[in-house]
């Protein structure tokens, strides 16, 4: 917070930033709606669903681009401005008769503005290197993983409520998401003085995509530290994927495990996860601040199984919320944290590229976690799945903690970075 309220620059990156997130959080749950109320709803809700998964696969090509960018804050603000075009677009191709074509064009424009805002997000990077000091990366990176947190929660929450209440009027809902990355255009604008001021000296070569992806590979597996965290991260959202749809099919059955009744339940443990995501980024001055984010994972893991033992044998419906929590508020503490390693760390020349890289890698296991655990996870074999849910997380949990321990400075952040 304290970096927020006095720093210019990093203030301005942060308000666009939750400026573009209220409106995607809005019109992401009223898109799945939309997706609903057409005669082919199967199939629209799952590449609805599907394609939110297509930017993050594509944040290593955002992140070359960002990084080739030369006038990045022409850059961020024009595609700031493009996509409020894209969605004043989707606000009229919206209004016209459903057809299996309009919704792929509407799909279409979906895709190209969150990759849009992926390469403005890889833009940003550099300007949050040099606009905050050092020692309060951990902190800054903190506050905005919360920031953006709560605003996905909240708005994603108002999405649902108000187009039932405005008889669902998608189009208007086109109209107000173009209007956030408008003023996102304008903060960034406004303030554009403090990032010229912060301009890269540096002449940056117009690398191939290739030559430059090998480049950012070598940077991440040069030293111990960062490659193997980005294995740990990899195996951690494997398992934390799979998590809540676990809890979801073991709920339908667990009636000793509601509050009141099933939906209440499945909608209390994701807030919980939600509010420990949030408090773990903020509360950065707290027991984890010395640890090293290889054991953090470690003991991030441990508590996942943890969540699946209650599950399996304890059913206890506090200890499901305590660990849920545990478990969202350590999480909150890892991303935050690593993006600022990578920021403090990684050349300048090849930041947005190795931040996409690192982000498409651990995204990948989601759906291998999902394939996986869900895979088996029918009413008769979930106990086999929260079975492997727990041998693997205690696998994770102890060889995290072995290789923290093994390694110990020569792996674990310095002092200073934890």
């Amino acid at each position: 917070m304290q970096v927020y309220l006095q720093n210019k620059g990093y203030r301005a990156l942060v308000n666009a930033a939750l400026l573009s997130g209220v409106g995607m959080s809005l019109f992401n749950i009223v898109f799945v709606i939309y997706a609903s109320t057409l005669p082919f709803n199967t199939l629209a809700v799952s590449l609805a669903s599907m394609a939110m998964l297509v930017p993050s696969l594509l944040q290593i090509v955002t992140g070359h681009l960002a990084d080739r960018t030369r006038h990045k804050v022409r850059g961020i603000i024009s595609s700031q401005l493009l996509q409020g075009l894209l969605f004043l677009l989707l606000a009229y191709l919206i209004q016209l008769p459903a057809s299996l074509l309009i919704f792929l064009i509407l799909l279409a424009i979906n895709i190209i503005s969150d990759c849009l805002g992926a390469y403005s997000s890889g833009l940003q990077l550099p300007y949050v290197r040099r606009l905050v000091p050092v020692a309060s990366l951990d902190q800054a990176m903190g506050f905005q993983t919360a920031c953006q947190t709560t605003v996905q929660i909240i708005f994603q929450g108002i999405g649902a409520w108000a187009i039932v209440l405005m008889n669902h009027q998608f189009a208007l809902f086109g109209i107000i998401n173009a209007m956030t990355f408008f003023l996102a255009a304008t903060v960034i604008f406004g303030h554009r003085q403090s990032f010229i001021a912060q301009a890269n000296q540096s002449q940056q070569k117009n690398g191939h995509f290739l030559a430059d992806t090998t480049k950012a590979f070598r940077l991440i597996t040069a030293g111990p530290f960062l490659k193997q965290v980005l294995l740990f991260a990899f195996m951690i959202n494997t398992l934390a994927t799979s998590t809540s749809g676990l809890m979801n099919i073991d709920l339908l059955a667990a009636t000793n495990l509601w509050f009141a009744s099933y939906g209440n339940t499945v909608a209390m443990t994701g807030i919980t996860i939600s509010i420990g995501m949030i408090a773990g980024s903020l509360f950065t001055n707290d027991w984890f601040q010395k640890m090293g984010l290889i054991r953090l994972i470690g003991y991030t893991a441990i508590v996942m199984a943890l969540v699946a033992l209650n599950f399996l044998w304890i059913g206890n419906r506090w200890l499901m919320l305590a660990s849920l929590f545990i478990v969202g508020y350590l999480i909150g503490k890892i991303n935050p944290r690593l993006s600022a390693y990578v920021i403090r760390e990684i050349d300048e020349d090849y930041l947005a590229l190795v931040s996409g890289f690192i982000s498409t890698v651990v995204m990948l296991g989601g759906p291998i976690g999902q394939l996986v655990f869900l895979g088996i996870a029918n009413r008769s074999l979930i106990l086999w799945s929260w079975l492997l849910y727990f041998v693997l997380s205690m696998i994770v949990g102890l060889f995290a903690y072995y290789t923290a321990f093994k390694a110990k400075k020569h792996i674990e952040l310095p002092k200073s970075d934890a």
